[in-house]
């Protein structure tokens, strides 16, 4: 039985430590060193490792999040999702470090196309399951503008079936803008809705896609948009994908409402859910007789990794001790939709990870792993 993961590492960096020489440099390669005190260069920096992961050259960013991001995708039935769908990584390296060095070797496949995001993050994929097709959409344009800034990163998988799983990995596009100083509401709602339609324009793209890449097979084939879309269901800046025949929010199919939010918005006490397997009919199939099999298989979201904001002085416990949960964010630009359901508190004081407890900073992301059986 066959499991899928998505997971939005939270700015799963590598960086490579400037010394005299370059990471795989041979006895005849040239010094570095004065050029990195030239450029007034310490420490470390961003960069590839090619290969060579000698824990001298380089540093994985927060190792603490990605052991406890280890811990977090074996639930809940402690063995790792065969497929992995990652966010916000910045390279095929750091994908294979932490499957390496965190994950046990786990996965002996793996795949990531660095794309045109300026923070260098990316979408990648580690796999058990052999990588047989893979086609990169960074370069799809509309109206001469690229689409997509993290890729669509199209992936076929064999299955121990023999069958194949289509698979889009997605990272859409944020909603932060900030606000710059000096900017009135008109400017900046301006540029709030450039973000949103450059959202849309991805959502749009996607579902295009898989009407023309699945044509005349959208009841037999196994395919799957994932990832972090960045959004909430009820956006009409998503409105293509989740309205769309061809896929079922996974999450929304066998969770209750007010159970589905994967994401925790700290400074503004908020949480919502902005991420997604959504499968098609045929995948949808397989989970739905997965799920009445046996219950334990429901589509699962892992919170125990998850921080807060901090422990209360006066009690130990958490705080906050609520967060408002919300289907729909309004802004300046965005029509809201019929029959939006109210905003509602939820509990925040479940159980957490001892090393969370003992520090929320020692948390696994903002995000929660999601994780289906099929």
């Amino acid at each position: 039985m066959p499991t899928l993961a998505t997971f939005n590492a939270n700015n799963f960096f590598l960086r490579y430590r400037f010394t005299d020489r370059y990471s795989g440099a041979t006895a005849t390669s040239p010094s570095i060193l004065s050029e990195a005190e030239r450029a007034q260069l310490i420490g470390f920096l961003p960069g590839l490792a090619f290969g060579n992961y000698a824990s001298t050259q380089y540093i994985v960013w927060d190792q603490g999040r990605r052991t406890l991001a280890a811990q977090a995708l074996a639930e809940p039935d402690g063995v790792l999702p065969d497929i992995l769908c990652l966010q916000e990584v910045e390279n095929i390296h750091a994908i294979r470090v932490f499957n390496d060095d965190y994950l046990g070797g786990h996965y002996p496949y793996s795949l990531l196309i660095d794309a045109y995001d300026p923070r260098l993050i990316d979408v990648g994929l580690l796999s058990r399951f052999p990588i047989t097709g893979v086609r990169s959409h960074i370069d799809d344009v509309d109206a001469g503008q690229r689409i997509f800034s993290r890729d669509c990163l199209e992936a076929q998988i064999e299955l121990p079936d023999g069958e194949t799983l289509h698979l889009l990995l997605n990272h859409l596009k944020s909603k932060y803008v900030r606000r710059r100083a000096g900017d009135t509401d008109a400017e900046y709602d301006a540029r709030v809705l450039v973000s949103h339609n450059k959202r849309l324009r991805q959502a749009q793209a996607i579902a295009d896609y898989i009407d023309e890449r699945f044509e005349n097979r959208q009841t037999s084939a196994l395919y799957a948009v994932v990832g972090d879309f960045n959004d909430t269901p009820l956006s009409p800046w998503l409105a293509p994908l989740m309205s769309t025949p061809r896929l079922t929010d996974v999450l929304a199919r066998h969770r209750p409402l007010d159970d589905r939010w994967t994401y925790y918005w700290r400074s503004e006490g908020r949480v919502s859910q902005i991420d997604y397997v959504l499968a098609s009919r045929a995948l949808r199939a397989r989970i739905d007789a997965r799920v009445a099999a046996d219950a334990a298989h429901t589509p699962h979201i892992e919170r125990q990794g998850l921080g807060y904001r901090e422990i209360s002085g006066a009690t130990g416990l958490i705080l906050p001790s609520t967060v408002r949960l919300r289907h729909f964010e309004a802004d300046g630009v965005t029509p809201v939709p019929a029959n939006v359901p109210p905003e509602v508190r939820l509990d925040f004081r479940f159980g957490r990870y001892p090393a969370v407890m003992a520090d929320w900073h020692d948390n696994i992301s903002d995000h929660c792993p999601v994780k289906v059986w099929f």
